[in-house]
């Protein structure tokens, strides 16, 4: 039991430690002058992944549910990713990378979904805590953020982020690839799907919140780096900074689960989504810069009690039978649908405002989401 589990552990480092290497950056590669490109069409270009996730990731969910074959998709869609993302440094013209991020970006979506699946199936078996598993992704992504901000500081650049994550996935692959066939499978739904068994109402109350407070986190990973860098700061300090963030995921992350079999799920949701909210409204603010410090403990808080909960929490929602379904729809619509469209409402807002614009709006939109989650809590206590 303990291989297999230091095996999830090490596909979490690898799978996060590629996305870390490259999504925090991606704004600020495409971004420079040599490509020539507006902000409106940065956005764009960043919100090709979580609009095409929409669609593709609960295909992957259904994919895995059909056949049970969730290993074999896994490393197929990282190899693809890995070897379309070596092609990004060939690219120059705004169509030709377009093109580009459509094609990646149907293989990347997959890997959190799926390595979530193959983990929640396995602690489900063992009696392992999933949060134990998922804090080495946090881990993977701190060290990569950190790294790839010392790199593109030198004279290799940011365009060894796309080498670095082509290079992680590769040997990610090779993890998954050594877990057991029995713990990375599951149990085939040879019946229709029914989707008013995931379409129930707690289940579209939850989405509706998610989607406005896991939006603005997931596209403050990709303007964050421009907020820091407009205050005058370095890529090596948004590296650092983004460091201390996913550093604090990891101990809340451990007592996740410990904090929502006390307080209840949705409590544990709410807290910190109002946390969120406060640490975007500060940021609008302009605050020093010992406070923007303070805030990156606040946003691995957030995000530490977030994804573990919010995921543990879709599967009571719904069946056993669709959980791969409910959660390739849960993570297309939040970490898909909402953060693409604050991708581009950022990207719209920079070029009539400013970057501080942004962080007000990320501010609203978290606290409306915090409200339809209170709402949806209070409606449960009345059913």
């Amino acid at each position: 039991m303990d291989s297999q589990k230091k095996l999830f552990q090490s596909v979490y480092v690898a799978i996060f430690f590629a996305q870390g290497a490259l999504i925090p950056y991606m704004t600020l590669y495409f971004s420079q002058t040599k490509f020539g490109l507006t902000p409106s069409q940065v956005g764009i270009i960043v919100a090709i992944l979580p609009i095409l996730s929409i669609g593709v990731q609960p295909l992957w969910g259904m994919l895995t549910d059909r056949t049970g074959r969730v290993r074999a998709w896994l490393i197929l869609a990282m190899l693809s990713a890995a070897l379309i993302s070596l092609t990004f440094l060939v690219a120059t013209s705004y169509v030709w990378i377009v093109v580009l991020m459509v094609i990646w970006s149907v293989f990347q979506c997959a890997h959190i979904p799926l390595v979530d699946m193959m983990t929640l199936d396995y602690t489900t078996r063992s009696k392992v805590d999933y949060g134990a598993i998922r804090l080495y992704g946090s881990a993977g992504f701190a060290i990569a953020v950190f790294v790839m901000g010392r790199i593109s500081d030198s004279t290799w650049g940011l365009a060894s982020t796309f080498v670095l994550s082509a290079i992680l996935l590769f040997l990610g692959s090779v993890f998954v690839r050594m877990i057991p066939e029995k713990s990375s499978t599951r149990d085939v739904t040879l019946a229709s799907l029914s989707w008013t068994a995931v379409w129930n109402k707690p289940f579209v109350f939850f989405l509706c919140g998610g989607m406005l407070v896991f939006g603005p986190i997931y596209a403050n990973n990709y303007y964050f780096g421009l907020y820091v860098t407009n205050s005058g700061g370095s890529t090596t300090l948004v590296g650092t900074l983004f460091l201390v963030a996913v550093l604090f995921e990891i101990p809340f992350m451990k007592v996740a689960s410990q904090l929502m079999e006390r307080y209840g799920s949705v409590s544990v949701l709410v807290g910190a989504a109002i946390i969120s909210a406060v640490r975007n409204g500060v940021l609008a603010l302009e605050p020093p810069i010992w406070v923007v410090w303070l805030l990156a403990i606040a946003q691995g808080l957030v995000v530490g009690l977030l994804i573990p909960v919010a995921l543990q929490f879709v599967r009571t929602l719904v069946d056993r039978q669709v959980s791969s379904t409910a959660i390739g729809v849960y993570m297309a619509l939040t970490s898909g649908l909402a953060t693409a469209g604050f991708n581009m409402l950022s990207g719209k807002i920079i070029e009539l405002d400013d970057i501080l614009g942004v962080f007000w709006m990320y501010t609203i939109v978290t606290a409306i989401g915090a409200l339809i989650w209170i709402g949806m809590s209070r409606r449960t206590l009345k059913g």
